[in-house]
């Protein structure tokens, strides 16, 4: 294959996969002049985490994990709403991206695990007071 032809191919494969990636509803479109006021909204009435129910600073900037940030309930790629004022909530930066992607659920962070793993076997060595069994 000569020179031309390969710097050709990857050129083509490179911006077949620039436009194939999609940008999120909330970062473009109708949909982000929405989230911009439904953000600016938020700032100004709610104070605690929606996820850890912690004060939340709204002075600090980005760099700090206690920074504001605003989190969607229900994930956009799990099909939630990109800018409804009913899927966006206050967050630390750090709670955000701890959640990611995933659907949080109150009863299920306080509920018992129902499988047991490596991350809810007790943590002391007298495992006659255990209770999982």
């Amino acid at each position: 294959m000569s020179r031309s032809r390969f710097e050709s191919l990857t050129c083509f494969y490179y911006l077949l996969r620039r436009c194939t990636v999609a940008l999120r509803a909330d970062k473009q479109g109708p949909h982000r002049v929405a989230f911009d006021k439904n953000k600016a909204r938020i700032l100004k009435t709610q104070s605690v985490c929606g996820i850890c129910g912690k004060p939340v600073d709204v002075r600090l900037k980005a760099p700090n994990p206690l920074a504001p940030a605003i989190d969607h309930i229900v994930p956009v790629s799990k099909g939630g709403h990109p800018s409804a004022m009913e899927n966006l909530q206050l967050t630390h930066a750090q709670c955000n991206r701890q959640k990611s992607d995933k659907l949080f659920n109150s009863k299920q962070a306080t509920a018992e695990p129902k499988v047991i793993g490596n991350r809810n076997l007790p943590q002391s060595r007298d495992w006659a007071s255990y209770e999982g069994k």
